[in-house]
């Protein structure tokens, strides 16, 4: 049922980013009189649909985003798949034709900032500690930010030169930053002390740690993050969201930084059970049998991960406010896309942190059984990596058509036909390695087995 869940919502998510990308090609076409052949919704043989104005709005066969097909401005992937390419005079005048390249990512960047601007609106729920100000209470031992010299009280001020107001912004920069060396200003004291700290690569997804927190209390207890499919706890009924209160009768709380030790003790400790676990779900508090599976190591896994249950807050902006904040959140999260791809180039970052199509549709799963608004705020974060990523100059994606009409600009003439489709083939396999091994981390990461840590 989880699988079917996560696929369906995979389908539902990109099949929305990317008919809003198409969209941005054909209303800048249209707006230009360039001749639209088809603007699709889904890829392959066309199911139904209906010709107007000299365009066929069609619905087709593969339910993953679409396409649109303008005469002149060239071959493009789904030409090239279908064999039809065919040679016709080049439309309009070059910088129109790359405006109308621009658009598909444009409205990716113009949907993620509504989007964050709806989520501010509505309201999220977030840890009540990631607003507050950085000020260090707990340096963890053996920890990159103790090897650097961090004392509690120390306020961090700014990484890089970048103010860090909050402890979200603190910790998003850490967590982007496995490797990489950061210049970190504190106030110690009233006195400005700078310090310098490289994350340690942590988690299946190349997440940066530096063993900084605030003080979260010692009467903390455990959220389910996620709950594998087919494990025990699944069917038990547990689900992501529910905070474990008891196993086996045992209460189980603790600081964050104990609280996956002192859950797997218990279950450890009540195994081979079938034995109750006491969760909260909402007001309600809740008892599943659950009946852990024993691994090949002799641990004993019920199958969830999880994480401490921290006070929350709403964060809710009035809507002028609101669109400033997701401004702001897109252009954090460009500058730091951004980086890490650059990072990538240089072999500074590992292809985990990249997410492909399993990640994509169990992030869009979890977020879509949580609610509306945790999976509207994904859309948005997907929809600007999809944006950024179009635009690199790889054949078939917008960036790699932009590439070749600079280079056609710089010979001061178009290229045929042919040229231009050995061009997207080569495209076609860069894109086909990249997605090979963006799908074999994936499954890295995804399979169900006991090589990931926070997996219990």
């Amino acid at each position: 049922m989880t699988i079917l869940s996560n696929t369906l919502a995979l389908v539902v998510v990109l099949s929305v980013l990317v008919v809003v990308h198409e969209f941005g090609h054909f209303a800048v076409a249209k707006a230009f009189r360039f001749p639209v052949e088809v603007f699709s919704v889904g890829f392959g043989k066309r199911l139904f649909g209906k010709k107007w104005r000299g365009t066929d709005y069609r619905v087709s066969a593969i339910p993953l985003g679409g396409y649109v097909r303008v005469i002149g401005l060239g071959p493009d992937e789904s030409t090239i798949a279908e064999g039809t390419s065919k040679e016709a005079p080049p439309v309009g005048r070059r910088w129109q034709r790359g405006l109308v390249l621009l658009a598909g990512p444009g409205m990716n960047f113009v949907l993620a900032i509504l989007l964050h601007t709806a989520v501010f609106i509505v309201g999220v729920k977030v840890p009540a500690y990631e607003l507050a100000p950085p000020v260090i209470r707990i340096v963890e031992p053996s920890s990159p930010g103790a090897a650097a010299g961090f004392q509690p009280g120390d306020r961090v001020v700014s990484i890089n030169g970048t103010e860090t107001p909050r402890w979200r912004d603190v910790l998003f920069i850490f967590g982007m930053s496995a490797r990489e060396k950061l210049d970190v200003e504190v106030d110690r004291a009233g006195n400005g002390v700078f310090l310098h700290v490289v994350p340690r690569p942590n988690t299946k997804y190349d997440l940066g740690y530096v063993g900084l927190l605030p003080d979260f209390g010692t009467s903390v207890k455990p959220r389910i993050g996620s709950v594998l499919p087919g494990s025990p706890a699944e069917k038990a009924g547990l689900k992501a969201g529910d905070v474990i209160v008891a196993v086996a009768g045992r209460p189980i709380q603790g600081a964050p930084d104990q609280i996956f030790a002192n859950f797997v003790g218990a279950v450890s400790s009540a195994a081979p059970g079938p034995f109750p676990v006491e969760y909260r779900r909402g007001s309600q508090t809740l008892t599943a049998l659950v009946a852990p599976r024993k691994d090949p190591d002799g641990s004993w896994k019920v199958g969830v991960q999880v994480g401490a249950d921290l006070p929350e807050v709403l964060e809710r902006f009035p809507p002028k406010q609101a669109l400033v904040e997701g401004w702001r959140r897109v252009r954090t999260d460009f500058n730091m896309t951004l980086s890490i791809l650059g990072r990538l180039f240089r072999g500074r970052a590992s292809m985990k942190s990249m997410s492909g199509p399993l990640d994509i549709a169990k992030f869009s799963g979890e977020a879509a059984r949580t609610g509306a608004v945790p999976l509207v705020a994904l859309m948005a974060a997907i929809s600007l990596q999809l944006g950024i990523f179009n635009l690199l100059p790889i054949p078939v994606l917008d960036g790699g058509h932009l590439f070749l009409l600079g280079l056609e600009s710089a010979a001061r003439r178009d290229f045929s036909l042919r040229v231009k489709e050995r061009i997207l083939q080569v495209g076609f396999v860069m894109i086909l390695a990249l997605l090979a091994v963006v799908l074999y981390n994936d499954l890295a990461k995804n399979l169900p087995s006991g090589w990931w840590p926070f997996n219990q």
